[in-house]
């Protein structure tokens, strides 16, 4: 979903770091590859809060540990 959200607000992974005041674009880009992806990285506590905010939540903490819609986890 995180991925979903950047391409649909036209941003950058680089610029989206920048708005999660994040490293670097490769720590982001690891946070929206597939979960089945060998670099998928689950973000930290505090950087799902900065998602979930940036989001106006959007992105959900669930969107890390389930692929599907949320309908699916219902």
């Amino acid at each position: 979903k995180l991925d979903t959200w950047r391409k649909n607000k036209g941003h950058s992974y680089r610029g989206l770091a920048k708005l999660l005041n994040v490293s670097g674009a490769t720590v982001v880009r690891r946070w929206c590859l597939p979960m089945s992806h060998a670099d998928y990285r689950i973000p930290s506590f505090d950087h799902m809060k900065r998602i979930l905010e940036l989001t106006s939540g959007a992105v959900q903490t669930n969107a890390f540990y389930f692929e599907g819609t949320d309908a699916d986890l219902q």
